[in-house]
């Protein structure tokens, strides 16, 4: 439960310690208008009276929106090959990805593969320069950290990492993950908080997929022992320049876990030609989170429904989903958060190019599949508003993956 800190806290005087301590805000962290009543005596007009309650109205509406806020959709996983592609990747789901999309997918891998080494790094811009200035803020001093706050009233900075080692062969998959997310965020400009909503998880997952109706019908499910550390909380000037404000951090953390339970399906609609068939249509719907999301303290994974279509062209292949149809998932319903579109393209046998749109965003990608060696890098946007196009942040992903 969020805890949040009085007004007055802010304008307290700061306590003063026997040591001073010497900590920046990096290091800590990273380890409206107003109304002006009328004049006494000034006649106020019905017209301006209507005036007055339509700009409270205003007021308020924004208010509210500024501080009931909506974040990034929840995950655990999302994968530098289906990011390349917008996100769009429930009827296609051919690698070891399909574990955190739809586990029928794991029906249509052709070989044994193992990743021993499969390692992701990504960041905002916005955070790269939250972190440069935070690096000089010293805790201890409440003008200091005041000033930080209010140069950034607004930023929402990214940073996250993850390895997922895996074994993958034709119906089945098994990986373990761990992934370090972290979203740090300044609000309200008459007294600055910093908004933290930071994640670590740690799992487990097996799934395993068969084929029925000629191989037309595909059908699977998985497993995922989660454990998971989470905080998300505001804190305050007073907050940060209060002593000892790293040990109040990792008060703060909650801790759960749960076993997670997937399940989904692929069709193909087969068609031919003069020269002979060409490849299906793939339809999916895979349904993340059925059971087990209730992480006891930790920050819960809602479940979600989605639904999605493939089809591949020579070397291109298109895809488009349709995710949390049923409004499952996050704090609010928007549909252009939830609508993904990509496309890859094969240059060469090793060579892949990848586009999209994620939530209303471009997504570029390339990646390199050589037999030991894989790398990916991409730029993507996650909307971090109540809807699509309210507030994007800009995003860079690095893999490496070395395996056999």
């Amino acid at each position: 439960m969020r805890k949040y800190i009085g007004r007055a806290n802010c304008k307290s005087p700061r306590l003063s310690f026997p040591r001073k301590r010497e900590t920046s805000l990096f290091k800590t962290l990273w380890t409206p208008a107003e109304f002006i009543p009328a004049k006494a005596g000034t006649r106020v007009t019905p017209f301006f009276e209507f005036c007055n309650w339509l700009g409270l109205i205003f007021f308020l509406s924004l208010l509210f929106s500024l501080n009931i806020y909506a974040k990034e959709l929840p995950y655990i996983y999302n994968g530098a090959r289906p990011l390349g592609m917008g996100g769009a990747f429930t009827a296609l789901s051919d690698d070891a990805n399909a574990l955190f999309y739809n586990p029928a997918g794991l029906a249509n891998i052709k070989e044994s593969r193992v990743s021993l080494i499969n390692l992701e790094i990504e960041g905002s811009k916005k955070a790269y320069n939250f972190n440069k200035d935070a690096w000089d803020v010293d805790t201890d001093n409440s003008k200091e950290v005041a000033s930080f706050l209010q140069g950034h009233i607004g930023d929402y900075g990214h940073i996250a990492t993850s390895i997922f080692p895996n074994y993958t062969k034709p119906n089945f998959a098994f990986g373990l993950i761990s992934t370090v997310k972290s979203n740090i965020q300044v609000r309200d400009r008459q007294y600055p908080e910093l908004s933290v909503d930071a994640i670590g998880d740690v799992a487990a997952c097996a799934g395993y997929a068969h084929s029925f109706l000629d191989n037309n019908l595909l059908v699977g499910s998985n497993l995922k022992s989660l454990y998971r550390k989470s905080l998300e909380h505001e804190y305050s000037v007073a907050d940060i320049t209060t002593h000892d404000f790293k040990g109040r951090l990792r008060d703060d953390i909650q801790h759960g876990g749960g076993v997670l339970l997937d399940l989904g399906i692929i069709y193909k609609i087969q068609s031919s030609q003069e020269g002979g068939p060409r490849e299906p249509l793939q339809l999916g719907m895979s349904v993340s989170n059925l059971l087990g999301n209730k992480l006891g303290d930790a920050a819960d994974l809602d479940p979600h429904l989605d639904l999605g279509v493939s089809k591949r062209i020579g070397d291109l292949t298109l895809a488009a989903d349709y995710v949390d149809i049923l409004g499952w998932m996050g704090d609010d319903n928007d549909i252009g958060k939830r609508i993904h579109l990509g496309l890859e393209y094969d240059l060469t046998k090793i060579l892949k190019l990848r586009t999209g749109i994620n939530q209303g965003y471009l997504t570029f990608g390339v990646g390199v599949e050589a037999k030991n060696v894989q790398f990916d890098l991409l730029s993507y946007a996650e909307e971090v508003g109540t809807h699509s196009g309210q507030q994007k942040d800009k995003r860079y992903l690095l893999r490496l993956g070395v395996g056999f």
